[in-house]
């Protein structure tokens, strides 16, 4: 839901950005096709450029890593402790908001299907006649004359053959071949979407009256404002029009006006263009790219890691969502932490690198055969009974290890970097065979419940993991350092 919400924030910003460039720059100037385009580029790229990531190399102070709370080992038969747990409140304001913007949506798309009823009832009971590339619709509806693709919706009160009526059928036509209401369905889609944001809703104001000011260009000769003033003047029409359609009687007749008597060369109007690029450059570095996922901290003394993911080949572990295989996420941890372990200064040893099931004495033997400074095993944990929902981490020790007291300590280094992620995280005791015979400090993390929807985004969500990979790494270098003062 956080992510949901940053990425419409973004977007409300980025098309606030754009706007106010047109705003300020290229509004009531005559480059009506230009600014056509970039009003429809505006609000695709408002919808589009937050969606995208670009990395860059970040800067991150380095933090003190060399203190960590012991924390308590909870025994695996008993209630586990938890360690670091996100507070519960009963107003869930996500529901609320999630509720409201469907309920937007939801208005905003039974408007538009209104609206398109409406002109499909009008066409429906009216007379039509097939005109050279475009249907004439006959009509007394008081909103006509108006177009919509190749319909034109003529005002019956209207003379079709008088000097201002030709003039109107031939500003309908412009619309009609610059094909302008493309441009207000894709505007109108973007409303039901996007509806809470102002600045889609001023766009769709400005291109309306840029469709106007296209139009008055190819039905007025020599740009003549008094012809222009008497065609304006054969009719009025104070009803509020569908936003589908392409209106005569409906624009801001002043601009207008001040469209039709301004010169046809605007001055600095290629620098007016060419400014577009670095403003577009600014919002993709703005919205698009992101500090690189730097270490906190690099460990002192390279650290190797035998690095095990659980189960694998005709051991699928347990099954989750979707048809989740426990094997499978397993190893798509694993695969991210040996990318990113480089930067941490920890060479990964990989004691399950393919989907091959490995015996768990192997693996451990294969583990104290690299002499490994630390060993860590992968898993998830599963609710088949769903008797509650469960979800966060687990890290499990084997008390019979002989670098028990060592292990504990690691376990806590990685615990309290876990808890940044504001995700519930237990340490307990177990009975395993992987970190029985290790001769070295080891743990196993439970990295969630497979049959948990927000767990299993953790790790299919490549952000989300790389997040998780970094506070794992993070949790051994804090350790590993504090033992190598």
């Amino acid at each position: 839901m956080n992510e949901v919400l940053a990425y419409l924030l973004k977007s409300v910003f980025c098309s606030a950005m754009l706007l106010c460039y047109y705003w300020f720059f290229l509004r009531n100037k005559r480059l009506h096709s230009f600014n056509r385009y970039y009003l429809l580029a505006t609000a695709l790229v408002s919808i589009l450029l937050p969606l995208l990531h670009f990395s860059l190399p970040g800067i991150r102070l380095p933090q003190d890593t060399s203190v960590y709370r012991l924390l308590e080992v909870a025994n695996g038969n008993t209630d586990e402790k938890l360690v670091a747990t996100k507070a519960v409140s009963v107003f869930n304001w996500q529901i609320v908001l999630s509720l409201f913007y469907a309920t937007g949506v939801c208005f905003m798309a039974a408007m538009l299907t209104a609206q398109l009823i409406w002109l499909y009832r009008l066409k429906r009971k009216s007379n039509i006649s097939q005109q050279m590339g475009y249907l004439l619709i006959q009509t007394d509806n008081s909103k006509a004359p108006f177009s919509f693709f190749n319909l034109l919706f003529w005002n019956n009160h209207i003379d079709i053959n008088s000097e201002e009526g030709k003039r109107i059928l031939k500003h309908e036509l412009v619309h009609i071949r610059q094909k302008h209401t493309l441009d207000k369905l894709w505007i109108q889609t973007v409303l039901v979407f996007f509806w809470f944001n102002p600045f889609f809703w001023l766009l769709q104001k400005e291109l309306s009256l840029l469709h106007e000011f296209i139009a008055d260009e190819g039905a007025i000769e020599n740009r003549d404002t008094e012809v222009f003033a008497r065609m304006l003047l054969q009719e009025y029409c104070g009803n509020p029009f569908p936003d589908i359609i392409l209106p005569f009687f409906y624009s801001s007749t002043k601009r207008r006006l001040l469209m039709l008597n301004q010169s046809n060369k605007p001055s600095y109007a290629a620098m007016r263009r060419l400014m577009v690029l670095p403003l577009l450059g600014a919002t993709v570095f703005l919205f698009s790219f992101r500090s690189g996922d730097v270490p906190l901290a690099q460990a002192k003394k390279t650290i190797v890691l035998a690095l095990d993911a659980g189960h694998g080949g005709e051991d699928n572990g347990a099954i989750g969502i979707n048809g989740a295989k426990e094997k499978d996420l397993t190893l798509k941890i694993s695969k991210r932490l040996a990318q990113m372990a480089e930067a941490y200064n920890i060479k990964v040893v990989n004691l399950r690198p393919e989907d091959k099931y490995i015996g768990l004495p192997n693996r451990t033997a294969e583990a104290n055969a690299v002499a490994a400074d630390l060993l860590l095993s992968l898993h998830l944990n599963s609710n088949p009974k769903q008797e509650q929902a469960k979800e966060g981490f687990e890290i499990v020790l084997e008390k019979r290890n002989t670098r028990y007291a060592e292990s504990r300590q690691l376990a806590s280094a990685v615990a309290s970097q876990l808890s940044n992620l504001q995700v519930p995280t237990k340490l307990i005791d177990k009975g395993l065979m992987v970190l029985h015979a290790a001769e070295m400090p080891g743990i196993l993390i439970e990295c969630g419940y497979i049959d948990n929807a927000k767990d299993v985004e953790r790790i299919t969500n490549n952000e989300q993991l790389d997040k998780l990979c970094a506070t794992i790494l993070s949790g051994l270098v804090l350790y590993q350092n504090s033992k190598n003062k």
